[in-house]
């Protein structure tokens, strides 16, 4: 995220930061991110996965991002 997004607010970033409190991602930044992670790192995010509670803190988008690779391996 701190190469993604060029944020005036990385100072607070942290596991525990929130995403929209702390460092002032608004919706439209949170789209680019998750575009990015889907064309940089092989994520593939279901547009029914996405819940306001996965990207409240930078530790809920972690443990969503591990989520959706455990899945993908089932597969």
């Amino acid at each position: 995220m701190k190469e993604e997004l060029e944020l005036n607010t990385l100072e607070n970033y942290s596991v525990d930061s929130r995403l929209n409190e702390d460092l002032y991602i608004d919706s439209v930044m949170l789209l680019e991110l998750i575009l990015a992670l889907e064309l940089q790192y092989g994520f593939s995010i279901p547009d029914d996965r996405l819940h306001p509670e996965n990207f409240k803190t930078v530790g809920s988008l972690i443990l969503f991002l591990e989520s959706l690779k455990v899945h993908e391996g089932d597969m």
